[in-house]
């Protein structure tokens, strides 16, 4: 069903949500929360700089006042249930003017202003006459720009009301096994009476996601026990060669790896291994080994990358050393000549041994073979379930290897890869030297200076930022991506600064990334568009801007993005806003070096999916994040029951819909 039956979605806003992966009205329906505000638990205001949940009652009307032509505040006078008057603030929303009432009483979330003594920085709000009587939990959206909360919520409302969310378990099992149909805990989620309510159907929805991953491990290790009927040669010429090629000596770990894999290529196995690497740890390198291998032996390869930027870097890569092997190596991306694409397919065609390095564009069908005989995903996260089948089927018995640098914590590896070999490299080929603080404002001119002491003598760093555009709150004023551009600009040079982010064409993107790398460019103001496969050697130097914004998985990426020549480097965290949990949560990554530890630490602090766990400030976290092994556990004994039933996963719309989110 399409968007435009939901009553106050025009062109531009459908374009928007579209943008965003949002392109029916089902895909309205599973645009969950991502917290829930807890109403039998609001405070008081305080000027502490935490953020909290405050019951109040307007007792003036509102005002607007312009800073500048562009940007203006909305507020009025309200007072807390202890008798506190604040004025609660709103930034360039205009309309807010007419929105309150005196003598209403409103729930607000927010903090107090850092610049204005009294104000309150409203996140979002509910008028008290909104909430359905019994209600305790209010769910919040991620919102975006032209679309509030109140808005998207009830766009979600109309949508629950048109579309049926069905399972693709059959209903007779649903209502035999499960406490509430899908239909029920969708609603549920979005409406939750009480946090048991909401345990409940978000553990419905878990189990409905986690199903056909059970499914998929289970198919895989039944083809374990198949033979292979690929035969690999040259294992021991290709690994001496290739170290006789490389710059460095590979880790022990990096040739236990390898030897894994050659093991079940030499016995004739069927490879289907996830590679978890920490940043830097060589898996690139362990693949183009393991690839070398299948196409010296007479096989076509692929290595399929999730950007044009990501699969250029590994073109190059294997570029270096596949052509003083002899053997032949593609690039294959939207760009690729029509000319270039047919050499490509006529390749495959004619079971000519080639690797193909690519993008999304290796989906399509023209490029399928049966010589085709190892498949390598790098990212593989940033590849939904349905892709990675069609991949998967341009052969039979794909040798399948699977690469991902974000540190998955154990919990979470078994339910996604249970059917899979593991194999981790944890260590890069060097000890890396990095040191990590955390800047506060009052030292913010400090760290600035000292980038430029550095940046004279050759340095280059990156100053990563949450938004590409300004944002409404004050207290994040000035650090936009495109505000810290104009910014550095000004202090270092516009010459020595580029900006990059999700809006740049590909072109444009990867010219800004040749001028860091190779030109006169010593930083890169940039959103998180750097934080998987940019490789820059002499890179020393990483702001991270708000660092609270961020998870720790994503910031473990970003600081890996420095130091991958083993030179001593800097990580910033330019931490202006740290409430008590964000500051547990970036020390510990300040303290902290390995991935795993990071994720599990991130993991188990974020609760796991436990909702029922200590709220702070009326505020639960995003537990669609999280999958708990209990519900795992449940799902697996689900299956137990059902596996003899031939259970189509694979083209049910709602499943489709909630494993991309899943990935996402």
């Amino acid at each position: 069903m399409d968007l435009n039956v939901i009553k106050g979605l025009g062109t531009k806003r459908i374009e928007l949500l579209k943008s965003k992966g949002i392109e029916s009205v089902t895909d309205l329906a599973l645009y969950f929360p991502r917290s829930y505000y807890d109403l039998s638990n609001n405070e008081s205001f305080l000027e502490d700089g935490k953020f909290r949940l405050i019951k109040a009652k307007v007792v003036t009307c509102a005002k607007v006042a312009r800073i500048r032509k562009d940007f203006g505040y909305c507020y009025f006078e309200a007072v807390d249930e202890i008798g506190n008057k604040f004025k609660p603030i709103f930034y360039n929303q205009p309309y807010i003017k007419n929105v309150f009432k005196v003598d209403e009483t409103v729930y607000f979330f927010g903090k107090n202003s850092p610049t204005k003594h009294g104000y309150f920085i409203v996140s979002t709000y509910v008028k008290e006459q909104k909430i359905k009587e019994g209600t305790t939990l209010l769910p919040v959206y991620k919102t975006f720009k032209g679309i509030g909360q109140t808005s998207l919520k009830s766009f979600v409302d109309q949508a629950l009301e048109l579309v049926a969310v069905d399972s693709f378990l059959p209903q007779n099992i649903e209502n035999k096994h499960l406490e509430l149909s899908l239909q029920e805990a969708v609603k549920k989620v979005h409406d939750p009476k009480s946090k048991q309510e909401l345990t409940i159907a978000k553990t419905r929805i878990d189990i409905e996601k986690i199903l056909p991953y059970i499914k998929y491990n289970e198919d895989i290790k039944k083809q374990k026990t198949l033979e292979n009927t690929r035969f690999y040669t040259n294992f021991d010429h290709i690994l001496r060669l290739f170290c006789d090629f490389l710059p460095y000596t590979l880790t022990l770990e990096q040739t236990k790896v390898i030897n894994q894999i050659m093991a079940d290529m030499k016995n004739h196995k069927p490879i289907n291994r996830l590679i978890q690497g920490d940043v830097g740890s060589g898996k690139t390198i362990v693949s183009l080994i393991v690839l070398a291998i299948a196409v010296s032996s007479g096989y076509s390869a692929m290595l399929v990358a999730p950007t044009e930027i990501l699969a250029k870097q590994h073109y190059q890569e294997a570029l270096k050393y596949f052509s003083n092997l002899g053997l032949n190596v593609s690039l294959l991306t939207g760009k690729t000549t029509l000319a270039d694409r047919k050499e490509i397919s006529n390749c495959l065609s004619s079971n000519k041994p080639i690797l193909i390095v690519g993008t999304q564009t290796c989906l399509n069908d023209e490029f399928v073979s049966d010589n085709l005989a190892m498949l390598v995903i790098d990212e593989q996260h940033r590849f939904g379930v349905k892709q990675r089948a069609k991949l998967l089927n341009k052969s039979k018995n794909i040798d399948l290897i699977m690469l991902s640098a974000t540190p998955i914590p154990r919990s979470m590896s078994l339910i996604y890869y249970g059917g899979l070999d593991l194999s981790v490299l944890s260590k890069p080929p060097f000890v890396k030297q990095i040191q990590t603080n955390i800047v506060k404002e009052s030292k913010e001119d400090d760290m600035w200076q000292f980038i430029k002491t550095n940046i004279e003598n050759n340095a280059k760093a990156y100053v990563v930022c949450s938004n590409i555009d300004e944002n409404d709150d004050d207290s994040y004023i000035g650090l936009s991506a495109k505000e810290m551009y104009n910014k550095l600009s000004h202090i270092y040079g516009k010459e020595n600064v580029q900006l990059a982010h999700g809006k740049l064409t590909a072109e444009q993107a990867e010219k800004v990334l040749d001028n860091f790398k190779n030109g006169s460019a010593k930083i890169l103001v940039s959103t998180t568009v750097i934080e998987v496969g940019i490789d820059i050697k002499d890179a020393n130097i990483m702001v991270i801007v708000s660092p609270e914004k961020f998870g720790l998985a994503t910031l473990h990426q970003l600081r890996g993005r420095i130091g991958r020549a083993g030179q001593k480097s800097y990580c910033f965290c330019m931490a202006r806003n740290l409430s008590e949990n964000s500051f547990e949560r970036i020390d510990f990554f300040k303290n902290h070096t390995d991935g795993f530890e990071i994720a599990e630490f991130d993991y188990t602090s974020r609760g796991a999916g436990n909702i029922l766990g200590t709220n702070q400030h009326g505020k639960t976290d995003n537990i669609f994040e999280f999958i708990s092994l209990s519900t795992f556990n449940k799902a697996t004994s689900l299956y137990n029951q059902l596996k003899n039933l031939d259970i189509d996963f694979s083209n049910n719309k709602t499943y489709l819909a909630l494993s991309e989110i899943a990935m996402n």
